[in-house]
Formats: C-alpha cells, sequence, structure tokens
C-alpha cells in the first residue's frame, strides 16, 4: 500500500527534519512540510489538501512536533473533520521515528504497528552520560 507522509511543526523544525531526510535517505522530498507561524499565512489549506491528496488505497501519516500543540490540534480537527480512517497522527515525532516509518516495508500501518513502532523509539531516546576523563580514549568505547 502506498504510503504519504507529512512533518507539521512550529517554526523550520519540519523543514529540518526533511533535510536530515534527504541527507540520510534521499528520501526528502517524499516527505511533505508546514512549517507553522513562519509567516502570518493560516496553514490549514495545506493540512487539509494533504488529508485530501490521500486516496482510499493509501495510508498517510502526519508527525506533528508537539502533542496537544497548535499545530497538533489543528491536524486532529482536520483529521476528525474528513472522517477518513486511512490517516494516522504521531505527536511528539523525532527523527527516529520519522525514519522508522519512512523506511519501513510493513505493507499496511494498523494501530498495533504503530504502537510497536512508537515502543521502539521509546527505548532510544537515551541520556548519554558523558565521559569526564581522557576524552580521546573514552570517545573510543563510548558508543
Amino acid at each position: 500500500m502506498h504510503k504519504k507522509f507529512l512533518l507539521a511543526s512550529h517554526g523550520l523544525l519540519a523543514k529540518g527534519l526533511q533535510s536530515s531526510l534527504d541527507i540520510l535517505t534521499g528520501k526528502g522530498q517524499e516527505v511533505m512540510t508546514i512549517n507553522a507561524y513562519v509567516t502570518e499565512e493560516d496553514y490549514t489549506p495545506q493540512i487539509t489538501a494533504f488529508i485530501d491528496s490521500v486516496g482510499e488505497e493509501e495510508q498517510g501519516i502526519i508527525f506533528t512536533d508537539l502533542y496537544g500543540g497548535s499545530v497538533n490540534q489543528r491536524v486532529v480537527a482536520e483529521i476528525l473533520a474528513a472522517k477518513k480512517k486511512n490517516l494516522f497522527v504521531i505527536a511528539n515525532a523525532n527523527l527516529g521515528v520519522v525514519l522508522s516509518l519512512l523506511l519501513s516495508a510493513e505493507e499496511v500501518w494498523t494501530e498495533a504497528y504503530l504502537q510497536e513502532v512508537m515502543q521502539t523509539a521509546a527505548l532510544t531516546l537515551v541520556p548519554l552520560t558523558l565521559p569526564s576523563g581522557n576524552a580521546a580514549e573514552e570517545l573510543d568505547s563510548f558508543f
């Protein structure tokens, strides 16, 4: 099943994630972006255009930067208004989560599959304790 991707954020985070995806995978241009509040322009039409572009035989996923934030709220409201069952939203998205789904070989996404991806992503959020001794020696064993 064909998948469509949208990154929606406050400011230029979405554009930055798209740039990183392009560097790492060459697929950055396959991901649409909304960089909200950079201009006075209402970004709602961009959300609805993405939603409308996802056909019945496709799945779409919208990554937002902040759960409960204004961008996330607008995305959820527009999806609910569209009454489409083939759209998913992931809030508090990061590069690792987007990469996982952009490169996913899963034919059809389900809520269970996305929950599994989120659980794996949570495990990869790791606070690092930096070495305090000889940095050159410790850096080799750090990673």
